[in-house]
């Protein structure tokens, strides 16, 4: 690698330099497809412990594939490579795939690149030595004719990813990851190419979307012919036969909310998930249940952008329009008088809305998304600017003709105030923080149910309450106003200014409150841009969310967005023609366009790299060496033993819990354990109870990483010492 070497931190010479910065032209071609961003450094672990071989692969690379007319030709660019602030234009590998003469989609994962085409799959890795197809062993290039047998040709789109159990790869000494198959056409919409060898189908009716996945140890797809996002019940280690059952997370025409994902689907870590669709942009965040109501998604057009929506989504207003709802509810609200829309700071593209009076107000007729909540979940969360502190004005209010049922939020001496009048009690609830000082602040009033409430005022819990209220319900009796009272015009919001005022049947977990805020809040900054950049169009052709910061990715035919939370942090230059692929890895770029592959890249301290290198490479603690385990046992959640070494026994006491007897115990109960539990949320979280050892038997605990609770995962174990006959 040629660098310019400038000292940095008092050092010189090659210990701590800086790799320059550079940018450039891969490859000049009109005819690129789909490209990847890939590498020892995006997996997490040494290929072998080797980050670079003779010019054959590095530690972080892009994959491009190219339609070259009845072929497919696939190229490997070392993204580390640069001379005079140029990127190296020298693959370190092309490979061509004969009669490929359609090539649709691209990823990789542990340097296996899986490559979709209308011959079905293809399977390029260099774990032999180079750069090659590989059509013996596993994984492998399969179609309708090779054994196992894909069921349909006509390969959409591709996903790799791990397993949250992976098989152990000999060829790389790291996990084997699985690959997910999109179908064009034919009777199944998915195959899952699994890390033993296996092949599984999932039946439905194909569409065109293109949004599919491997995260979090789950498969993420289209569920049948809509644009319903999907994610398995099961983990892919459970996952055996054909037809595996699924869980609806995301809708269209229901909620949890989101635009589509006909073009794509990305992840990154902390939960985000990034969709794009002909009808605009979605960045969502996974909970922690993992259930349709645990998702949260923000919609975003060149006209709007929603803010957040909360699982069961009953409105969502004053996104860039005075009455209309962004929520496929379209609870269209009526303007009484004339209300201001206006930046909610200078030059900034979010609007906010002001002017509330006693004759201008924001209303909506009583209507069965929230007037039959029963004692059921309900909330609301809004962005407000007060400009003083006098009087009780309403924000967001529900309540009948006589207030005997209410559900409303109003500020007192400039603190949040959340009522709730039910059909057994009262709850007047209130905060803590003085908002009525010309700031923006978000406000969430939470009922989970009948007996359990809270105010968040900017992401932070200010008040709780068991107050039994009882039901709220009054059908047909329980009007809506933005700005005043529900009856549309008492207590007018008058030195107010509202944005982004969400109704939702779904109760937010504080830590999808704490997430929201952080993301919307630099939409209320001068300047902030937070739509989509086209000057033409909402579709958005390809999103990435960068694994290193969670920023996102967005290309659009004429403009590239880098978001950050909800707001626009960067615009780079379409390099050429008409912009459609791009990948993140840090401040790395790689751009596809209609004319070229380009990359741009930050200048990078070397020192920081290597350390960094070292670290990953090392893969185990020092000094572990698992051939001289005395205990090894590897358990699926939650009593499958996958495989044991010296082990008499093992008890599964309780959720999480486990007893695992060995049987040649340890000398004078001394021993020291390494283990490790994967699966959605967890980390490596897995303790054993050695305070007081005995030998005769290692007690056991998986553990949630987010929560620590106690909760069944698949694990494993192994554990040094001396035994009893040693």
């Amino acid at each position: 690698m040629s660098v310019t070497k400038i000292p940095v931190d008092g050092l010189s010479g090659g210990e701590g330099i800086l790799s320059a910065a550079y940018a450039g032209v891969l490859e000049t071609n009109a005819t690129f497809v789909d490209q990847a961003i890939f590498g020892a450094s995006v997996d997490g672990q040494a290929w072998n412990g080797k980050w670079s071989v003779a010019s054959l692969y590095s530690s972080l690379m892009l994959v491009t594939i190219e339609d070259a007319g009845s072929d497919t030709q696939v190229n490997i660019w070392d993204l580390t490579e640069q001379s005079g602030g140029a990127p190296s234009t020298t693959p370190l590998g092309t490979v061509t795939l004969s009669g490929d003469a359609t090539p649709t989609s691209v990823a990789a994962c542990m340097g296996y690149i899986i490559v979709g085409s209308e011959d079905g799959i293809s399977i390029i890795d260099p774990h032999s030595g180079s750069w090659a197809e590989r059509t013996t062993g596993w994984p492998r290039s399969l179609s309708t004719s090779t054994t196992p047998a894909l069921t349909d040709n006509d390969v959409l789109a591709v996903a790799a990813g791990f397993s949250d159990a992976p098989a152990l790869d000999p060829r790389t000494g790291g996990d084997m990851p699985c690959f997910l198959v999109g179908y064009g056409t034919g009777a199944d919409v998915l195959s899952l190419l699994k890390d033993d060898g296996n092949v599984w189908d999932r039946s439905g009716t194909v569409n065109d979307e293109t949004g599919i996945g491997i995260f979090d140890g789950h498969i993420y797809g289209p569920r049948y012919s809509d644009a319903r996002l999907c994610r398995s019940d099961n983990m892919i280690s459970t996952i055996t036969a054909d037809d595996w059952s699924n869980d609806d997370v995301s809708f269209i025409d229901g909620g949890p909310q989101y635009l589509g994902m006909d073009t794509g689907l990305s992840f990154g870590s902390n939960g985000k998930i990034a969709a794009a669709d002909a009808g605009g942009l979605s960045i969502g965040l996974r909970g922690t249940t993992q259930t349709a109501a645990d998702y949260i998604w923000a919609a975003t057009t060149r006209t709007y952008n929603t803010g957040y929506l909360v699982g069961d989504i009953r409105g969502a207003w004053l996104a860039n329009s005075k009455t209309v709802d962004r929520s496929y509810k379209a609870n269209t609200l009526t303007e009484n008088g004339s209300i201001t829309e206006a930046a909610v700071e200078s030059g900034a593209e979010l609007m906010g809305y002001s002017g509330f009076s006693a004759s201008n107000v924001l209303v909506r007729a009583s209507d069965g998304d929230w007037d039959a909540v029963g004692t059921g979940s309900l909330s609301v969360a809004f962005w407000v600017k007060m400009s003083s502190s006098g009087g009780t004005p309403n924000l967001v209010s529900i309540a009948n003709s006589g207030n005997s049922i209410r559900f409303t939020t109003y500020l007192s001496s400039g603190i949040v105030q959340f009522q709730v009048d039910g059909a057994t009690a009262t709850d007047n609830m209130a905060g803590i923080s003085n908002i009525a000082d010309n700031l923006w602040h978000r406000v969430d009033v939470v009922q989970v149910s009948s007996t359990e409430r809270y105010i968040y005022v900017d992401g932070v819990l200010e008040k709780t309450s068991t107050t039994d209220t009882g039901s709220l319900s009054d059908s047909g009796n329980l009007p809506l106003a933005i700005g005043a009272n529900a009856d549309g015009s008492t207590d007018p919001a008058s030195n107010g200014t509202l944005a982004l005022v969400r109704l939702s049947a779904t109760a937010p977990s504080a830590t999808q409150i704490r997430q929201m805020y952080d993301a919307e809040k630099p939409m209320f900054a001068a300047n902030a841009e937070c739509l989509l950049q086209s000057g033409s169009t909402d579709a958005v052709l390809d999103v990435d969310v960068d694994p290193l910061t969670g920023k996102v990715l967005v290309t659009q035919t004429d403009a590239i967005t880098i978001f950050d939370g909800l707001a626009v942090d960067s615009k780079p230059t379409v390099n050429s023609g008409n912009s459609e692929k791009g990948k993140l890895w840090g401040d790395l770029r790689a751009e596809q366009n209609s004319a070229n592959a380009y990359v741009t890249a930050p200048a990078v301290d070397q020192r920081q790299v290597n350390e960094m290198v070292r670290g990953l490479a090392s893969d185990l603690p020092a000094g572990v060496d698992l051939s001289k385990a005395k205990v090894l046992v590897q358990v699926t959640s939650p009593t499958t033993i996958n495989f044991s070494l010296n082990v008499k026994s093992i008890t599964y006491t309780s959720t999480g819990r486990y007893v695992v007897t060995p049987a040649i115990p340890f000398k004078s109960g001394a021993y020291t354990p390494v283990g490790t539990v994967r699966g959605s949320n967890f980390g490596n979280v897995l303790t054993v109870d050695n305070a007081t050892p005995t030998g005769k038997s290692i007690q056991v605990f998986t553990l949630r990483s987010d929560t620590d609770a106690l909760v069944d995962a698949n694990w494993g174990l192994a554990v040094f010492g001396e035994l009893e006959n040693e």
